[in-house]
């Protein structure tokens, strides 16, 4: 009789097995197909949302200009940015403006328009070049911040639901502002205030990175010749402002926060005379870092997971890499993605602190976990529906690792980019 109990035992294992493994390889093949034959081409894209925050005439449209221009070729970089065409043409006539030196500067956003971009992140992956992520930039009338929302419209409540939504916040700051606060401009400094003042009331409970970009940075460069020395000495001023220092004291301990300064036209095109700037008729276009604002936001949205995670949820994050290893390379594409939105996924992301985490920032957490942890799969034994995914995952890895690298260069030219605790000693 045990061995009757046994046998059926063994057997019914044996049927459920094999049920698990026709599942698996319906999954897979589902996996490869694909909805539109492409079983690559149908995975999700992780995207991030960018809400850039700042006062009309702080320099928005100037720097998303430059910052585009920078990207649009990979240049040393193994990625390149892409915007849909009809945003294509107005981005590249935007940047004409701005570099005609016989011209005036292109207008900014006006009351009630909202500027909204998504960029898709490529690289080259075999003999093509595909999309491995998406970056939404959001980019708002500065109105919006200081005055009271006109009758009927709904502006302020699309921009305080973007702020909510949002993986990252820029909050832009005029250089030309703080350079009159340096140099002990009351009205300067005024205006500077109220500008701040309109941001860190919607960045006190924010739960996302936090980059502070300073614009027109070739307007202070008499400050000091040496440029970290120069960002130190600006700081000093930023922590000194109502409400600057609150927010660093709130969010600096389990917040990323940079301070990233940038020129969209370089240090010898413009000129400051009678309080406004001009452009020089000889003057040489060049911007320099309008590249890092956006490069940031993914090294700084994994690195606030890391600051988040508690012990037990980074066990299970590693638990789940772990798993995702032992799968093909297409099926943990497909259903990486889909895992914030599982039992299991939840319970991480409420110990990550809930709803700042989007499934795209968990996707690719878990992936360089993945990477940490890879025993090695051998590319050669995989089939050509995994390799292509293989590939895809590899890809992807290094644009972030591109990002990385490029956030790395800037804190080790600018260690006083970093925003935190120790400035508040």
């Amino acid at each position: 009789m045990p061995g009757i109990v046994a046998t059926a035992v063994v057997v019914a294992n044996l049927v459920v097995l094999l049920i698990v493994m026709r599942i698996r390889r319906r999954r897979r093949a589902r996996f490869r197909a694909g909805e539109n034959g492409d079983g690559l081409a149908s995975a999700p894209l992780p995207t991030f949302r960018v809400v850039a925050l700042g006062l009309q005439g702080s320099g928005k449209t100037l720097l998303l200009t430059s910052m585009y221009r920078r990207l649009q070729t990979p240049g040393d970089r193994g990625f390149h940015v892409r915007a849909p065409y009809e945003q294509l043409i107005e981005l590249n006539r935007w940047y004409q403006e701005v570099a005609d030196t016989t011209g005036d500067w292109p207008q900014g956003t006006s009351r009630g328009e909202m500027r909204e971009f998504e960029f898709d992140v490529l690289t080259t992956l075999g003999d093509t070049t595909r999309p491995v992520l998406k970056l939404g930039y959001l980019e708002y009338p500065g109105e919006l911040l200081t005055d009271q929302d006109a009758p009927g419209s709904t502006a302020q409540a699309r921009l305080l639901t973007a702020l909510t939504d949002a993986d990252a916040l820029i909050g832009i700051i005029d250089g030309l502002r703080l350079r009159q606060a340096c140099h002990g401009e009351v009205r300067g400094r005024l205006i500077l205030q109220a500008a701040l003042d309109a941001m860190i009331h919607s960045m006190l409970s924010a739960r996302c990175p936090i980059a502070f970009v300073i614009t027109k940075w070739d307007l202070l460069d008499d400050l000091h010749p040496d440029e970290n020395t120069r960002l130190a000495m600006v700081r000093t001023v930023l922590m000194g402002m109502d409400g600057f220092r609150d927010l660093v004291r709130v969010q600096g301990a389990r917040r990323v926060m940079r301070l990233i300064p940038v020129t969209a036209v370089g240090h010898d095109f413009a000129v400051l005379d009678g309080g406004e700037v001009h452009k020089k008729p000889d003057g040489r276009f060049h911007p320099s870092n309008v590249d890092v604002p956006l490069s940031a936001v993914v090294p700084d949205i994994l690195r606030q997971i890391e600051l988040s995670l508690d012990r037990t949820a980074r066990e299970a994050i590693l638990a789940e890499a772990q798993r995702r290893l032992r799968m093909g390379p297409l099926e943990a594409l497909h259903t990486l993605s889909t895992f914030a939105a599982q039992k299991a996924g939840k319970v991480l992301l409420a110990a990550a602190g809930g709803a700042i985490i989007a499934d795209s920032a968990l996707t690719l957490f878990m992936d360089a976990q993945a990477t940490a942890t890879d025993g090695g799969r051998r590319f050669a034994e995989l089939d050509a529906a995994d390799r292509q995914a293989e590939e895809f995952i590899q890809a992807r890895r290094r644009v972030v690792q591109e990002f990385q690298h490029r956030v790395t260069l800037l804190e080790a030219a600018l260690p006083s980019s970093r925003l935190g605790t120790g400035d508040l000693t």
